[in-house]
């Protein structure tokens, strides 16, 4: 006798796997047009926002490897869109600014952010994203993701980072716009 499978398409995970590949791979494209993959974009947006941040703080609010962070940071910084120093009062962490040219580029990647976000808005509707927003924080607290403040989305509420039960398994992922 055949197990009977729930089939492959209407598995919740399968296809919420399968659009946010479709959203990274529509992203890449577009940041492919002005010089920035999207780990740096969130990086460079992420300094842009906050001058003076610490690579390690950066890389707890973008919820990625302070690793690729340091990585992004220095590509970003070879390009002079990134200025790297020390805090004067703690001269250990590294610190991070953008330059007048890192800000202009930011200010393009924020204007893309914010077309993505209308066309995104408008293909659910806009008396459904406040829906869709709650169940994406369903999720997010489900899996252990905790928003840190910022102020990246439309009502301020931050960037959502693994808690630590789950950073382990996050630490390869390289952080996203």
């Amino acid at each position: 006798m055949t197990p009977s499978f729930l089939p492959l398409e209407g598995g919740l995970g399968f296809r919420l796997d399968r659009l946010v590949r479709a959203l990274r791979a529509g992203w890449a494209a577009e940041l492919a047009g002005i010089g920035l993959t999207p780990p740096q974009a969130a990086v460079l947006r992420g300094v842009a926002g906050a001058d003076g941040v610490s690579v390690r703080a950066l890389a707890r609010r973008l919820g990625g490897d302070p690793m690729n962070v340091k990585r992004c940071a220095d590509e970003l910084e070879q390009r002079s869109l990134l200025r790297s120093g020390t805090d004067a009062g703690d001269r250990r962490p590294r610190v991070l600014t953008a330059t007048d040219e890192g800000r202009a580029l930011a200010g393009e990647v924020d204007r893309r952010v914010r077309g993505q976000d209308a066309r995104l808005t408008d293909a659910l509707g806009r008396t459904a994203r406040p829906a869709f927003e709650r169940a994406l924080g369903a999720l997010e607290a489900d899996l252990g993701l905790a928003l840190t403040p910022g102020a990246d989305g439309p009502s301020g509420g931050g960037r959502p980072t693994p808690s630590r039960r789950n950073r382990s398994t996050d630490r390869a992922k390289e952080p996203l716009p």
